[in-house]
């Protein structure tokens, strides 16, 4: 199947399914169309062949991702998390809307050595699909990190033990990239601890 999907739709089809069992677990509609303008037309081949799967969501608006929100490195100064909860919690003011999303399939993660089949639940459309935001913007931005970006189901398959926080994702091995809900200061203040204690800098978006 590999071959005839690559013969037909052309090297990009690696790069799209690469994405999504290795490196996030949602795109978006809206997400294909800005990342692969080309290719949009043939996700519907890519479902015949049982590589992808498309599902209906109802999400908060895709949010800009120009940014993070606080970013800290071992040795600045505390960040100042009442702030930061409210800057979080303050972004989540428009209706929900309709939004066609896609996933990997089990098969395609295991052409492409990574993860797939996974819908994600209905609390987490909306942080999945951000997060996706979050890797496209590193890859426009930081290729070399977005190069290294490791995403939640691969930490967790490669951890001893199950239990313990799991950052959404690590890039270039010490650097821990989260995109934050509605986080209460209470929160931030955990995983600045958790990332202070394993050693890693990290960002919110």
């Amino acid at each position: 199947m590999q071959f005839e999907v690559e013969v037909v739709l052309g090297n990009e089809v690696r790069d799209l399914i690469s994405v999504l069992t290795t490196k996030v677990r949602v795109l978006s509609i809206r997400q294909v169309f800005r990342t692969w303008p080309k290719f949009l037309p043939r996700l519907s081949a890519l479902e015949r062949a049982g590589l992808l799967f498309s599902f209906t969501a109802v999400t908060h608006p895709e949010l800009a991702m120009c940014c993070p929100v606080v970013r800290w490195k071992k040795g600045d100064a505390l960040p100042d998390f009442g702030k930061v909860s409210y800057v979080l919690r303050s972004r989540w003011s428009l209706p929900g809307v309709t939004t066609k999303c896609f996933i990997a399939s089990r098969a395609a993660g295991r052409m492409f050595g990574g993860n797939g089949g996974r819908y994600p639940r209905e609390s987490e459309e909306t942080h999945d699909i951000h997060l996706a935001a979050v890797y496209l913007r590193f890859r426009d931005c930081e290729p070399e990190a977005a190069k290294s970006w490791i995403h939640e189901a691969q930490i967790k398959s490669e951890r001893r033990q199950s239990r313990g926080k799991l950052p959404d994702a690590i890039v270039q091995k010490t650097r821990v990239i989260e995109f934050g809900g509605a986080y209460k200061k209470a929160k931030l203040a955990a995983f600045h601890k958790y990332c202070e204690a394993k050693g890693f800098d990290y960002e919110v978006w």
